[in-house]
């Protein structure tokens, strides 16, 4: 471990643990202890954060949804899920019981709202937007006191504000802040020291029970959970010092699993859809070989942006591709289709902070106006006969 890892693990001490335990402690009457103890949640507070795994998730429930949104509003609920997945003690069993997601509407958008016990933890509005946060006061107090947090001078500076917070629950434990939208909180919460105060006031709030059950969406805590994955990835990469750490995709490149025969239907192609997924697979495993002939691994995903491919050249420069199957009857279709999921893509992990080199590979292209479309839009467009004089 390095010195600054070493620096940033011990700005707290035994005794600020022994603190919280103390804390914790006095609300027995929980029903969370059915599951844990007041130490080992103590030590949970100010321990190396780690997210619960993205498997199992509350509920199950297809990653479709996530192309129903635009990039800012599963932004939102990826901030939602991370918190919960980073800050809730036992989140995954405490589901329903302990905390909740609601998405309701006063008639100015959608707002996501995490509750936890009795009490809103997080607020924001699904469209993006100004985020309300609850913090608890001790792990702000011990690092602006070891030097690591100038909350008087940075905060304002970044539009991070307190807030008058009128709930009693916790009165002098806890604070409200607004942050002016989402980049701004997810750097907030990225510090350690924000993250503990965070984990201290869930585990406090979690304390206190859940009698609100009819009120759970196990479809709203499976949503925030799945796409939590996103910030989840930042923050692992962050922690490890550095993006450029990141193995380049998220996964291993599995190929697509298909029967080898559907049902024949008037509006659906069953062959079609066959001959299409062989060949995208075909697409992608020679765009990985090529890669490999240079040294290079592709997997798939990205920060959980669902890439067909993801690779990190010699110089960490990261790549992703979207590839695409054409024939001549359906080049300009699918052109469009995967111009536009590209685009999308290197939207989403630029707003993670994630730059890319965005690549279109297809079978073929005739209509060489694709290639200034492309090149117009930062674009690398590629057929697979270009591929053997192509070097990333």
């Amino acid at each position: 471990m390095s010195s600054t890892a070493q620096a940033e693990t011990t700005w707290w001490l035994p005794e600020d643990v022994a603190h919280v335990e103390w804390w914790l402690t006095g609300r027995m009457q929980s029903r969370l202890w059915h599951l844990t103890e007041p130490a080992t949640v103590a030590d949970w507070v100010f321990a190396d954060p780690v997210p619960a795994p993205r498997e199992p998730a509350p509920a199950d429930i297809a990653p479709a949804w996530q192309k129903q949104m635009n990039a800012t509003q599963l932004m939102s609920w990826a901030l939602v899920g991370f918190v919960i997945r980073m800050a809730v003690p036992e989140a995954l069993s405490t589901a329903g019981e302990h905390w909740h997601v609601a998405r309701f509407d006063l008639g100015e958008g959608p707002l996501l709202r995490l509750v936890v016990g009795p009490l809103e933890l997080l607020c924001l509005p699904e469209d993006g937007g100004e985020v309300r946060l609850r913090l608890a006061k001790l792990p702000l107090e011990i690092a602006a006191d070891a030097g690591m947090l100038d909350v008087e001078n940075d905060w304002p500076e970044q539009g991070i504000e307190l807030a008058d917070d009128p709930t009693v629950t916790f009165e002098a434990d806890k604070i409200l802040l607004t942050c002016p939208d989402l980049s701004t909180a997810l750097g907030l919460l990225l510090q350690r020291p924000v993250m503990a105060s965070l984990r201290m006031l869930g585990a406090g709030l979690s304390t206190k029970g859940y009698s609100f059950q009819r009120k759970y969406r196990r479809d709203y805590a499976a949503k925030a959970w799945q796409a939590g994955e996103i910030w989840c990835a930042v923050w692992s990469a962050v922690q490890a010092g550095s993006p450029a750490t990141h193995q380049g995709f998220d996964d291993p490149y599995t190929p697509a699993t298909v029967p080898s025969r559907v049902p024949e239907q008037r509006s659906y192609d069953g062959r079609a859809y066959l001959a299409g997924v062989r060949e995208h697979d075909r697409l992608c495993q020679v765009l990985i070989g090529h890669l490999a002939r240079s040294g290079l691994t592709a997997g798939a995903g990205l920060h959980g942006v669902p890439v067909d491919l993801a690779w990190l050249d010699g110089q960490d420069r990261q790549f992703i591709a979207e590839v695409k199957s054409t024939t001549v009857g359906n080049e300009s279709e699918q052109l469009r289709f995967g111009l536009g999921q590209v685009l999308e893509y290197r939207h989403r992990l630029a707003m993670l902070d994630v730059p890319v080199t965005a690549v279109l590979l297809v079978s073929q292209y005739r209509d060489h106006a694709w290639w200034g479309t492309c090149d117009d839009s930062d674009v690398v467009l590629l057929a697979e006969d270009d591929l053997p004089n192509w070097l990333t």
